[in-house]
């Protein structure tokens, strides 16, 4: 019995095409320990997963968990999941197709392990543990290197019907003319308004002569430029960072303004690392946007929320997925 007890961690991984994060979560689901490493794609498929591997024996070794308490490992991917088979059918960024991760991941760490899209953890978070608590029917949008959402509605995660509903960064804002999106198609949301859009407007300006302290910021490497790098600059009241961000915030308004006009949610609620980085400075900007373009627009009728959890809304929602397969794992013990 007391095996059975001692096996109530989890662990959560926020899997992400430029990043890895993995948390250890207690009985209570509180957050002991966190690690980060780079995820390295062109590493192929094992080295990705060896990085995994890594991040969470160093996360359990910070919080001095053995592997022995850990009842299930979750992982948020960036893509198409197959969650009752632990497929990933497609990853664009990390270059998947059709891969059994969480048997490889199982392999690798020797605990069960439950995969989520990295959206929909997020929005779960969100639900559970930040702005969405109280509410009913809420979206979120998480602005980071991409751009994804999460609906719920009636208190449940709205998946669509083949599990693919939130693709709000392909939602096209620029008809005419608009910026190639990594989709194919032309001026969708992402394309103007994720951090790599503004990164590579950002660049292909300073490349062209234009004078910014992004240049010192990041010493002249252009690969090095993250959203923290942008928020010092924005602060610093660089013109060129500030034009850019600035327009991506009023896009994102647009975007929130098309959902709240089909969807009318509680609120519409934004995270990701370009809102930890610069969520207080974009929030007044990206209100007024949206309600310019809300049918009927007043504060009463939604409210536009930063979601209260950092960068940390995709480890949370992945330790509730490996929570989830737990839970589940038991009824199936027990009936």
């Amino acid at each position: 019995m007391s095996h059975g007890k001692q096996k109530q961690h989890v662990v959560g991984v926020d899997l992400g095409g430029t990043k890895i994060l993995a948390a250890v979560f207690d009985g209570n689901f509180r957050v002991l320990s966190r690690e980060k490493k780079n995820t390295r794609p062109e590493l192929g498929v094992d080295g990705v997963i060896g990085r995994v591997a890594e991040c969470v024996n160093e996360a359990l070794a910070a919080a001095a968990v053995p592997h022995a308490a850990i009842a299930a490992i979750g992982i948020g991917i960036p893509g198409m999941v197959d969650r009752e088979r632990g497929l990933v059918r497609i990853a664009p960024n990390l270059n998947w197709h059709e891969l059994p991760l969480a048997r490889l991941a199982e392999r690798r760490l020797h605990f069960p392990a439950a995969l989520i899209n990295d959206v929909q953890a997020g929005t779960l978070a969100v639900k559970h543990q930040g702005a969405g608590r109280k509410l009913q029917n809420f979206v979120c949008m998480f602005i980071g290197t991409g751009i994804g959402g999460g609906i719920v509605l009636n208190s449940e995660l709205y998946r669509g019907s083949s599990g693919m509903s939130g693709e709000i960064g392909h939602m096209v804002v620029v008809p005419e003319d608009g910026p190639k999106c990594g989709c194919g198609n032309r001026g969708c949301l992402e394309s103007v308004a994720s951090r790599s859009a503004i990164v590579r407007r950002v660049v292909a300006a300073i490349e062209k002569g234009r004078k910014s302290v992004v240049s010192d910021l990041c010493d002249g490497d252009m690969t090095r430029v993250r959203s923290r790098i942008l928020a010092e600059a924005y602060r610093e009241g660089d013109k060129l960072v500030r034009r850019i961000v600035d327009e991506a915030a009023d896009y994102i308004g647009i975007g929130a303004a098309n959902l709240i006009n089909i969807l009318n949610p509680q609120a519409v609620i934004l995270g990701g690392g370009l809102m930890q980085a610069l969520g207080e400075k974009l929030l007044p900007r990206i209100r007024k946007s949206a309600m310019a373009h809300v049918i009927g627009a007043n504060p009463e009728r939604v409210k536009i929320l930063d979601s209260g959890l950092g960068d940390d809304a995709g480890i949370i929602g992945a330790g509730l997925a490996a929570r989830a397969k737990v839970a589940t794992a038991k009824e199936r013990f027990f009936r």
